[in-house]
């Protein structure tokens, strides 16, 4: 079995490359080898402030393996939402994750494939890539990654992409603001690793804190958000970023960030 996941450095940014083109790179959230502990450790390095979530070969993600999925068949009630909750946990962590991450989305993107991608800030999408939230197809039940859409897109487009199963193509994905970028698949790579070059030279500190607070306000109403809004502002003039990035500004010089 090859390699699920490749991480190539470099500067100041990674690329993660799913490595099961022969499955279509299922999701990988093995306890050593997967994506959480794949991400925890580059979430840990200093030198990396981006990450580009890629796929090797013509497809993106396909999901789960379904072939892992069938031997849970078997499982029982217990061991069923235990498993289930690996695969919250990993989305939560991807929520939450300290660094930005930018999709490189090559090829198709299903089921929790797609999800993967829901959760990068920046999606660069091949003009013939699609996502696909395809579950019903298998008599199984899009949840935790509808929880997501329906945030992502709204309650009445979420239907539609849920209950059709179809694949959504990266021109309609760009109107429904699920891709950022439609390029040739050719450029692709290049497109989103320009991008987490570009977000490697801002305020790691800023980044993390803006993401961190961007996960916590999605879910709240606009007084409570606003709550901790202003608290994350006043956190942000302490910082040694913030004073950096303000003398490097009032010098008319790059900052030299020190986090």
């Amino acid at each position: 079995m090859s390699t699920p996941i490749l991480v190539r450095r470099a500067a100041q940014y990674a690329v993660l490359t799913l490595n099961r083109p022969e499955k279509r790179n299922p999701l990988p959230y093995l306890p050593k080898h997967g994506l959480l502990p794949t991400l925890k450790e580059l979430a840990k390095d200093r030198g990396i402030r981006a990450v580009v979530l890629t796929g090797a070969g013509k497809a993106f993600c396909s999901g789960l393996d379904l072939e892992a999925l069938q031997s849970l068949q078997q499982a029982t009630p217990t061991q069923n939402l235990a498993d289930s909750r690996k695969i919250r946990d990993c989305f939560e962590f991807l929520r939450a994750y300290p660094k930005p991450l930018v999709a490189a989305v090559q090829g198709p993107a299903v089921a929790g494939g797609a999800g993967l991608v829901l959760f990068c800030d920046l999606a660069v999408m091949a003009d013939n890539a699609s996502l696909a939230f395809t579950e019903t197809r298998i008599g199984f039940v899009p949840a935790m990654v509808g929880a997501y859409l329906q945030r992502a897109v709204g309650e009445r487009v979420a239907r539609e992409l849920l209950l059709s199963a179809r694949a959504v193509p990266a021109q309609e994905c760009l109107r429904l603001n699920l891709a950022s970028e439609v390029v040739p698949v050719d450029h692709v790579l290049a497109r989103a690793e320009a991008h987490a070059e570009a977000i490697a030279a801002l305020s790691p500190q800023a980044l993390a804190a803006t993401r961190a607070l961007l996960a916590r306000m999605a879910d709240l109403p606009l007084k409570a958000a606003l709550v901790l809004a202003a608290q994350a502002n006043a956190n942000a003039r302490s910082t040694s970023d913030c004073k950096e990035g303000v003398c490097a500004f009032l010098e008319k010089r790059k900052p030299h960030w020190n986090s």
